[in-house]
């Protein structure tokens, strides 16, 4: 058996009063949350854009899927930047409880009538219950499928509109 069957690493977050994990594994880093910009690219659960040291990030709010208004951010709002197969998003939480390992005996699979869109399974730890996130199921669907560079060159070179060709009955 090995370690990760014992147990698991997760960072534990807070939205809107409920207590969420993620593998430790999924998360790149944790940021001070920055107000989206370039807005104009929100749409359902994504906020905006923006610059985390060069590369656009996407950023995400899943109050929406939660039937919950946006996060409102204070000092304790944060970003997670979480690794996806189309990329990185960043993921925003109204706190970040920490980091902390959980025996494998203490996670269940969720209910078969519960909402399974996040995830689909809990842990207790205390008295918290903790939703499990597979970021995948969560966040992978949100971001394009990567396209080659091949596909991108060509997709963006113009081609000169064709002329009409002239029989030589028109001239």
């Amino acid at each position: 058996m090995t370690a990760t069957d014992l147990e698991r690493q997760l960072v534990v977050f807070s939205l809107h009063g409920e207590h969420y994990a993620l593998p430790i594994t999924s998360v790149r880093e944790i940021i001070r949350y920055i107000p989206p910009s370039a807005t104009a690219t929100a749409s359902g659960v994504i906020q905006g854009m923006i610059n985390l040291r060069g590369q656009t990030l996407p950023v995400v709010d899943l109050s929406s899927r939660l039937d919950r208004a946006a996060v409102e951010s204070d000092r304790r709002t944060r970003i997670l930047v979480i690794e996806v197969s189309g990329g990185a998003v960043g993921l925003i939480v109204g706190g970040v409880d920490g980091i902390i390992r959980v025996p494998a005996e203490r996670i269940e699979p969720l209910p078969t009538a519960a909402d399974t869109e996040l995830g689909d399974e809990i842990a207790a730890v205390g008295e918290r219950l903790i939703v499990l996130i597979d970021a995948e199921r969560a966040l992978g669907g949100l971001l394009p499928a990567p396209r080659s560079r091949q596909a991108r060159t060509a997709g963006s070179r113009r081609t000169a509109p064709s002329r009409p060709r002239r029989n030589r009955s028109d001239t």
